[in-house]
């Protein structure tokens, strides 16, 4: 049947799987009602079957003639005997009670089939004449290319200058990626039986509204990181609930050196001394070998081979259990609570011990892969150190010998005798582990019945998993129960990486002792389940007697990684989760320390092919962050190295960065929130500036939150294009150059960076100004420029950034301080050093002169815009938000139109 009439109903769930998990639940509440519509398929329309989707396309019939943008795009539903010029004639009459339906040519809305194809669509007992039927389709395409071609020719495009459009200009802005699968083809619908539909009834297209409501909706729940960035802000809102965070202190400045430049002393010298050394790999110097910023800014990274976590395993069953192998730490001996001694020694008055031995854990395991053939004695003591390093503590023999037997000499867990002797008593064989580096720890005598080996296993194994104890551990077991099977060995274990993962990858079944505050039992690896799960050793015995087999639930879905379905580890520390962004010279993943849960932020990178000479730029950038480090806007660096050919940089683990912040607010932060952010980032620029660091890549994504008591502590990072001004052998100002290429992001870059002028101090605070205006407006005026091509792009932007009058209406909308500050920042000479202070006092007249200042609280996302925010419960769904029309329903299939060249000279619409 070429066509028929249905009664269908938009579903927004099943529409919107494409976007992140917070859109699909929002979509939920995007109410919709059945409306009638004629269904007809592709091929009849002009568009031929492919494979990605050969859904139909329905046409809405309402009581209504269509109005505004799709005026006139109708036709009218009749009898065979009715007249008119545009009428279609329908047997029997689909309205028999008498009143006018109109079927709109515009616009199509295009069915998904891909997700879920309709078994059988029920349809009413109506049908168009043939002639009538031809005349529709007919009449579909040309209201389509007359539309499309209003919309696309007569749309406000500007040049940013005085000159038209050509008909060939482009943008050149970059694609956004998205979460999730691919973009969507087309809209779900439910296919409901006609006698549930009262023809009489029939109300005008609500569907129209509840499709631009729900491609809002995708359009805020759609790109990348907002799922990471929804949940920063949720977990930020139940902190200052329990803590009643509050701002203050940030307008006093970071940092000042006298004179022009700063001067170098001690570990700072040297750190500057390295980097000056190292050859810069992005500098602007004509003619380049390496690739341009276009290039290495580009989506496809390079291709880094490391150890793939093993696929996720199931719990092994357990139906009768005959000997039970215990880990001996974790599960008898408490080496937690040795740490935990030992970081009481260290600092007595820490508030966040379990974070302490965190850190303990992650030096300890850091110390080993640098130095593995070195004594665990000397490692133990390397590892207090770097704690010490860490919290600025200082010194003391006395107190650094204590702390290191207090980590050799772990006691008995108050629960260990008793259990190994119920067990004992309830005639289970028991072995134990092989302890790592026996000689090295001075542990109390072991329970009564418990069989340990006296052969040490090696002191890798206290870091790293020994498949080979595993491998020949039933043999062991067979010692003590000859006729044991796998099924029967009971491994128990707090150690979620080290043994309840290369146990269950041998068949063996595990128990997890989870107390609470254990560090590595926490640990959701994503790979391994274990039979059991207990919180005491003491729950053993007993949950033995009433049960062969517990399952724990089942992990979360792993994401796929890279287009992988397993997440890569690297060094044997650190396991990737999740793929938060790509570049020419790596990816940015997030991850887990291995042995703590610990979250951090990875970024890998390779040499550059067509640039064998130029380091790479993630070992450049390792070496920015050990210049500045120390300073509390600026992540700390917990590792960095190479691991099987790639270069890796582990970063402390940060909350959403300015331009995701931009996103939840729906466009543009509160004026409050934009001079709070702009004091912090003020000062770590000028902090960046004297350490002898220009950044020359001052952008939104280049400041981030922090997390859980830093939330509102804006961070300074990514510096792959930073350098430095200043020799610090000679304290001498880099020289002013000419005919550089622009590096940095030009749409926040100081004007001066599109004429090719060597950067400076200026540039990065002009630049900083730049994105000020970006967050407090939502958009800066040359952003949706068109050109010929990318360099002429890049001379308008200079031209309009030098004053155009697009410029100055900007400042003209903002603060007079704004103005204030872009004079002084294009006032200043090439090696001039920048008043921070006067710009500092401009933040402060802002906030005095609306009554900011004080102890103020601080909500990066207060939800004073109308629009709300992506936080799901402050989420508005209202039309008015929309910002689009019917044709923005017709976005995606404009492309087929485009390539079939029935919009002939119409350019191709971007999605």
């Amino acid at each position: 049947m070429p066509h028929n009439f249905v009664v269908a109903e938009f579903m927004p769930r099943r529409s919107a799987r494409w976007t992140s998990g917070y859109g699909i639940l929002k979509a939920t509440s995007l109410a919709t009602r059945p409306f009638l519509a004629l269904r007809i398929s592709r091929t009849d329309i002009g568009f031929h079957n492919n494979s990605w989707n050969d859904g139909d396309f329905l046409f809405v019939i309402s009581p209504q003639k269509p109005s505004g943008v799709n005026e006139g795009c109708y036709f009218t539903l009749g009898s065979s005997l009715d007249e008119g010029s545009k009428m279609l004639h329908v047997e029997p009459p689909l309205h028999p009670e008498g009143g006018t339906l109109y079927v709109h040519t515009f616009p199509k809305l295009l069915e998904d089939i891909e997700y879920e194809r309709p078994a059988s669509v029920a349809h009413l007992p109506h049908q168009l004449e043939e002639s009538s039927y031809l005349t529709f389709c007919r009449a579909v395409l040309d209201d389509y290319d007359r539309m499309l071609q209003e919309k696309y020719t007569n749309e406000e495009r500007s040049s940013g200058g005085s000159e038209p459009v050509g008909d060939e200009w482009d943008m050149w802005n970059t694609q956004q990626q998205t979460e999730g699968a691919p973009q969507k083809n087309g809209y779900v619908f439910e296919y409901l039986e006609p006698q549930s539909f009262d023809l009489s009834a029939v109300e005008p297209p609500s569907i129209y509204q509840d499709l631009l409501l729900y491609n809002q909706l995708t359009a805020d729940y759609s790109w990348m990181g907002v799922t990471v960035a929804v949940n920063w802000a949720v977990k930020l809102r139940n902190f200052d609930r329990a803590h009643e965070t509050r701002w203050s202190s940030l307008l006093l400045p970071d940092s000042s050196f006298s004179g022009n430049v700063p001067t170098f002393d001690g570990n700072i010298k040297e750190h500057a001394l390295m980097l000056w050394s190292m050859k810069i790999p992005f500098d602007g110097d004509p003619p380049i070998s390496s690739p341009s910023p276009d290039d290495w800014d580009s989506d496809d990274g390079p291709y880094i081979k490391l150890d793939l976590v093993p696929k996720s395993m199931s719990p092994v069953s357990a139906p009768s259990t005959r000997v039970i192998a215990f880990d001996l730490f974790g599960t008898i001996l408490d080496r937690d609570g040795a740490i935990n001694d030992a970081m009481r020694l260290l600092s007595p008055t820490h508030p966040d011990r379990h974070r302490l031995s965190e850190l303990y854990l992650e030096c300890e395991l850091m110390r080993h892969r640098d130095n593995s053939d070195a004594p665990y004695t000397s490692i133990v003591r390397q590892a207090l150190e770097d704690v010490c390093v860490f919290l600025e503590v200082p010194l003391s023999e006395v107190v650094l010998y204590k702390a290191v037997q207090a980590v050799l000499q772990p006691s008995l867990y108050a629960d260990a005798e008793a259990a190994v002797g119920m067990l004992l008593y309830q005639g289970y064989a028991l072995l134990g582990l092989l302890i790592p580096d026996a000689r090295s720890f001075l542990p109390p005598p072991l329970p009564f019945g418990l069989n340990v080996d006296n052969e040490p296993a090696p002191l890798s194994n206290l870091f790293s998993q020994n498949h080979s104890i595993f491998s020949g551990l039933l043999e062991r077991c067979r010692s003590a129960c000859s006729t044991a099977e796998k099924s029967q060995v009971l491994v128990v274990t707090s150690s979620c990486y080290q043994v309840m993962e290369p146990a269950s990858m041998a068949g063996f079944p595990t128990v997890l002792v989870r107390r609470p505050g254990d560090l590595g039992s926490g640990v959701n690896l994503r790979t391994s389940r274990p039979t059991l799960l207990i919180d005491s050793l003491q729950a053993l015995p007993v949950k033995l007697q009433n049960t062969s087999l517990i399952h724990c639930p089942s992990p979360p879905q792993m994401q796929p990684y890279l287009g992988c379905t397993m997440p890569l580890r690297v060094r044997g520390m650190y396991q990737m989760t999740k793929l938060l962004g790509t570049g020419g010279s790596g990816y940015v993943t997030s991850a887990f320390h291995i042995l703590t849960g610990t979250e951090v932020a990875l970024k890998s990178g390779t040499a550059l092919e067509d640039a064998p000479d130029m380091p790479c730029v993630v070992r450049y950038e390792a070496m920015v962050y050990s210049l500045l480090r120390g300073h509390p806007g600026i992540p700390s660096c917990k590792w960095s190295g190479l691991d099987r050919g790639s270069y890796f940089l582990t970063l402390e683990h940060l909350g959403a960065n300015l331009e995701q912040l931009r996103r939840l607010s729906r466009g543009k932060l509160p004026w409050k929130t934009v001079v709070m952010l702009g004091v912090q980032m003020l000062n770590r620029v000028e902090f960046a500036h004297s350490r002898g660091i220009i950044l020359r890549d001052i952008k939104p994504e280049n400041f981030a939150m922090g997390i859980g008591e830093k939330s509102h502590f804006v961070y300074l990072l990514d510096f792959g294009l930073a350098k430095l001004y200043v020799n610090p052998s000679t304290g001498a100002h880099i020289p002013y150059r000419e005919g550089r290429i622009p590096l940095g992001t030009m749409s926040y870059s100081s004007y001066n960076v599109h004429l090719g002028r060597e950067q400076g101090r200026r540039d990065d605070l002009e630049a900083l100004g730049n994105v000020l205006l970006y967050l407090l407006h939502g958009r800066l005026p040359w952003e949706d420029i068109y050109a010929p091509n990318k360099e002429a792009k890049l001379r308008r932007m200079a031209e309009m950034k030098a004053g155009s009058a697009a410029f100055r209406d900007l400042l003209t909308r903002s603060p007079a301080e704004f103005t204030t500050y872009f004079d002084h920042c294009r006032s200043l000479k090439f090696e001039e050093k920048p008043n921070y202070g006067l710009l500092r006092r401009l933040f402060s007249q802002i906030m005095e002169r609306e009554g900011w200042t004080g102890n103020t609280r601080f909500d990066p996302l207060d939800g004073s815009s109308d629009k709300g925010t992506l936080v799901p419960q402050e989420y508005k769904l209202d039309v008015r938000f929309t910002g689009g029309d019917l044709t923005t329903l017709q976005v995606m299939i404009a492309r087929f139109l485009w390539k079939r060249k029935i919009l002939s000279g119409v350019k191709e619409p971007s999605c």
